[in-house]
């Protein structure tokens, strides 16, 4: 019963840290985007609407249509919708390995553990990731990104910066 206790609250505590570096991340995600004001109006719209609704309302050759249509095309773009994802420094790799490794069943109980070692994060990008994709096409998406090497080097955040920026204009 003591054991039960101990763990139920080093949980609480561990999410309640993770809570406190979501805010810390959302913040200078905050900042980042107060800095590039055009991206800043998309993302919100984004994440308001949705992709698919941003993609459909926007002015062909715009920066909403082309951040839109960036973020559809790759399949971590839905992370795009997770408050601070733009400034997580999460190793992408692991990320898609995690999901490389998920069953072809439902996510298991016994799971759970390493999800949450590796952060409430984790768990909230395959939640969102697991709204666009059913497992097997999310695994097969990871898998293609891991094999074209595109993730080795880069974060969550930088690789959806990368998505957003190039359709920037100065």
């Amino acid at each position: 019963m003591l054991r039960a206790i101990a763990f139920a609250s080093t949980i609480v505590v561990s999410l309640t840290a993770c809570d406190m570096l979501e805010d810390s991340k959302a913040q200078i995600e905050a900042q980042y985007l107060s800095e590039h004001q055009e991206l800043q109006q998309v993302v919100e719209q984004i994440r308001d609407k949705g992709i698919e609704s941003v993609q459909a309302s926007a002015k062909a050759g715009s920066v909403a249509a082309c951040v839109a249509n960036n973020l559809d095309a790759d399949p971590m773009g839905a992370l795009i919708t997770v408050e601070g994802a733009l400034q997580d420094s999460a190793n992408l790799s692991d990320l898609l390995n995690s999901i490389s490794r998920l069953s072809q069943q439902e996510i298991s109980i016994e799971q759970f553990p390493d999800l949450l070692q590796q952060g409430a994060d984790t768990v909230r990008y395959l939640r969102t990731l697991l709204e666009q994709y059913d497992l097997a096409e999310l695994k097969q998406q990871a898998s293609n990104l891991l094999e074209q090497g595109q993730t080795k080097t880069q974060d969550v955040g930088a690789h959806l910066r990368t998505l957003i920026e190039s359709c920037q204009t100065n």
